[in-house]
């Protein structure tokens, strides 16, 4: 009985110092979209994204120390007066820390293209201004919306990260919905 007490004790001190240790606020990172760019073509429309892309020191401290970072952008369609959805798609990125020569790899998941930088900061400014395809299908003339955002993948961090990642300050990298609206003339 004197064990299992002890034993909740302990198990509740240790809840106690993640919590603390995962509320503690700092409005220095996080991922915000600014503008996007769309033309359209036929049965496709050509996207380019800027955007502001901040980590927090505790994702910086991780991928130096091996944990991959996984990002996706997430891209929808939807007719502007019903707000149907017409389209999806997500284009992953992955930032890797190489230690042997201490450079960053980033590497586009869809198409496998791979390139390595020295810094970074130099591998998230790649990441900043974006030129993708987003894949319509035929589209009539009318008015629709592109919406987007930019997101850490928490999934694909190790398990033992899930929980702390879900509940910490430190882990919220996010953009919010950005929402561009463009027209189609017949």
């Amino acid at each position: 009985m004197v064990s299992t007490m002890l034993f909740c004790r302990s198990l509740l001190s240790l809840l106690v110092i993640c919590v603390a240790g995962c509320t503690r606020g700092d409005t220095e990172h996080g991922f915000t979209i600014s503008n996007v760019g769309l033309q359209h073509e036929y049965r496709r429309l050509h996207v380019s994204v800027s955007q502001d892309l901040r980590f927090s020191r505790e994702a910086v401290d991780a991928l130096q120390h091996g944990v991959p970072l996984m990002l996706s952008m997430d891209m929808e369609l939807r007719e502007s007066s019903t707000l149907t959805l017409l389209a999806d798609d997500s284009k992953l990125f992955e930032i890797r820390y190489l230690p042997l020569s201490q450079h960053y790899q980033l590497i586009a998941l869809d198409s496998g293209e791979s390139r390595t930088f020295p810094r970074l900061r130099h591998a998230v400014s790649q990441l900043a201004s974006l030129k993708l395809a987003f894949e319509t299908g035929p589209l009539a003339p009318g008015e629709y919306e592109f919406r987007t955002r930019m997101r850490l993948v928490h999934s694909s961090l190790p398990a033992p990260m899930h929980l702390p990642a879900l509940m910490s300050a430190q882990w919220q990298h996010d953009s919010e919905w950005s929402t561009w609206p463009f027209e189609i003339s017949a």
